[in-house]
């Protein structure tokens, strides 16, 4: 018995980031036959399921690289793992230091609100019209005083205005050119090195995104955190786990299981981690992989 873990973009989605009617058909027969599958990704729950809404799921899916383990038959968040409002406030001022604002990702009980900031930049712009194009409940307008640094900070008063608002917050996302991302980057791990910082090339829209999250929000993590919500009905450990990446997001994930595979597409640093490397993402080499497994035969594959 074994559990797939795949990540969505440039992995299991095609080139346009859809799922398409033929990968649902296929990955629904999987599943039907016994196929333990679930997903990990940088998206939240309203663009998960836009996208995966005729795919039959059966376990929970790993939410915001990591941040967020959710069971979507009920909506229940089961574990996540965020900043804290101290935290946040001086990775914002971070931000705030070099002229930037970015997306903030809460907590709200089982809600993820997402504040958006003035838009300055096509990439951040183009987040936006994503969010709009799916109907994302969750976009809210960034309150000018969110992380309340102006008042003095106390125990009584320190971050007054998020918590007011907030139970946590998941991450910070921001999306600009090279330079302002790699930038943040750096002001962060010099100012707070604990946190963890992921960064890739955006592959949609060009230019460069960043999130800033809390160490433990990986999807490394959170499969072996998954494992252990699902043991009562399904006894499957991190040996038994095939985990499918292609960016620098999954690489926690595939260091963290025993089966790590690259699809063509993915980058140096994520092919140097895997054990194998299979197709690229456009032929839906993600499912082929998996029914050639489960029907016995041996996929033509490269192992490294």
């Amino acid at each position: 018995m074994k559990l797939f873990v795949s990540d969505l973009d440039f992995t299991l989605l095609d080139s346009v980031g859809d799922l398409p009617k033929t990968s649902v058909q296929r990955l629904n027969n999987l599943i039907e036959q016994g196929v333990h599958f679930t997903i990990a990704t940088a998206r939240a729950t309203p663009s998960i399921r836009h996208l995966m809404e005729d795919v039959n799921l059966q376990l929970p899916i790993i939410e915001l690289n990591g941040a967020i383990i959710r069971d979507l038959n009920t909506d229940h968040i089961l574990d996540h793992k965020g900043l804290g409002l101290n935290n946040a406030t001086l990775a914002f001022d971070c931000f705030q230091e070099l002229g930037l604002i970015p997306y903030v990702s809460g907590l709200r009980s089982d809600d993820n609100p997402l504040y958006y900031p003035e838009l300055k930049n096509k990439g951040m712009q183009w987040f936006h019209d994503e969010k709009i194009i799916r109907r994302d409940p969750r976009l809210c307008e960034l309150p000018s005083h969110l992380f309340n640094s102006e008042v003095p900070d106390t125990s009584q008063n320190h971050n007054r205005q998020a918590e007011t608002l907030l139970d946590d917050v998941l991450c910070f996302v921001y999306l600009g050119s090279k330079e302002e991302i790699f930038a943040i980057k750096d002001l962060i791990q010099e100012k707070l090195p604990h946190l963890l910082i992921t960064l890739y090339p955006n592959h949609y829209i060009g230019g460069w995104e960043i999130i800033v999250s809390a160490p433990e929000a990986n999807k490394g993590f959170a499969v072996k955190s998954l494992l252990g919500h699902i043991k009562d009905r399904h006894n499957l450990t991190i040996k038994e786990t095939t985990a499918f990446g292609d960016s620098s997001n999954d690489l926690d994930m595939l260091r963290s299981v025993h089966m790590p595979i690259a699809v063509a597409n993915a980058s140096d640093e994520i092919k140097a981690q895997a054990r194998r490397i299979i197709g690229h993402h456009s032929e839906e080499a993600v499912l082929s992989y998996i029914e050639a497994l489960h029907i016995g035969n041996s996929p033509e594959l490269t192992e490294l």
